[in-house]
């Protein structure tokens, strides 16, 4: 199916609130179908996905979340409820990226797999214009304007005590707050994960430089760094294709809270030391790498 007849359903489905028709629209998506291979091995287990709960802009055609939701989202809740319940716990640290949530979602969408649960938040991925105040006045695909789906993974909850692997040691607080509400969020370009950790730049910057000689190299480049031991503790959790850039914990610099700063490797092998502290990073980076805003 091409990308405009997809818009194409999808307007039709929130505009009409026809719940089937979004779980038909869901079950197909390509990050979907990645997470299922992701926990069974097959793409074809997103087929089995059942939709749990449907909470859309303007309230037509909701369906009453799950009562077993991880999320704990009263039956009788509207979209804006839904939002605020979810990230109530982090809501008085990061105000700017609810604050984008409420602006750019239009609707939520609780879904089932593979006995997991998983939170979609539907959205225009390169929104231009405004939005409407109806689904049925959605503007048209004409190249923007695409609806995707961000999804949330379900909480983790680990304590100050639990050691994570590659971390070998506890969640920062800040971090652990986060996986509370979601362990991971991801769509068709983004991806930030929050419970578990694949490598820290220092060992991937060595693997793509396998074989040669740093002193072939500058000292403020990424490869003599790297051997020089810098990037031993900046952990990779979140990626964007679109931007073409990573983003790491440097769990050795850590604000007055012992919450890890956020450091940015780009596509030309050039990194910047930490600036912003998580929450910060949070308000200020992650509305534009979703929402473009």
């Amino acid at each position: 199916m091409s990308i405009r007849e997809d818009n194409r359903l999808w307007r039709e489905a929130l505009a009409d609130g026809d719940a089937r028709g979004v779980e038909r629209l869901l079950r197909r998506g390509i990050r979907l179908r990645l997470l299922a291979h992701e926990w069974s091995g097959s793409l074809e287990v997103a087929e089995t996905a059942e939709l749990r709960g449907l909470l859309l802009l303007g309230g037509a055609g909701d369906v009453p979340f799950a009562a077993d939701s991880p999320w704990d989202i009263p039956a009788g809740a509207g979209l804006a409820d839904a939002l605020e319940d979810v990230w109530a716990p982090v809501a008085g640290r990061c105000s700017g990226f609810l604050a984008a949530l409420r602006s750019e979602v239009l609707g939520l969408a609780l879904v089932a797999m593979e006995g997991r649960y998983l939170l979609g938040y539907l959205y225009l991925a390169d929104r231009s214009g405004e939005l409407p105040r109806e689904l049925k006045d959605l503007a048209p695909y004409t190249g923007s304007n695409s609806l995707d789906v961000l999804w949330g993974t379900a909480p983790t909850r680990l304590g100050p005590a639990d050691v994570v692997p590659l971390l070998d040691e506890p969640l920062p607080a800040g971090v652990r707050d986060l996986a509370a509400v979601h362990a991971s969020l991801t769509s068709f370009d983004f991806d930030l994960c929050l419970d578990h950790f694949t490598t820290t730049l220092g060992a991937s910057t060595l693997a793509d430089y396998e074989g040669e000689d740093p002193g072939d190299y500058d000292e403020d480049d990424d490869f003599v760094r790297a051997v020089n031991g810098e990037f031993d503790r900046w952990i990779r959790f979140c990626t964007c294709d679109s931007a073409a850039e990573a983003y790491f914990l440097d769990m050795a610099d850590r604000d007055p809270d012992g919450i890890p700063r956020v450091a940015l490797s780009s596509i030309n092998g050039t990194s910047q030391r930490p600036g912003d502290s998580l929450w910060n990073w949070l308000d200020k980076a992650v509305p534009s790498l979703l929402f473009c805003v």
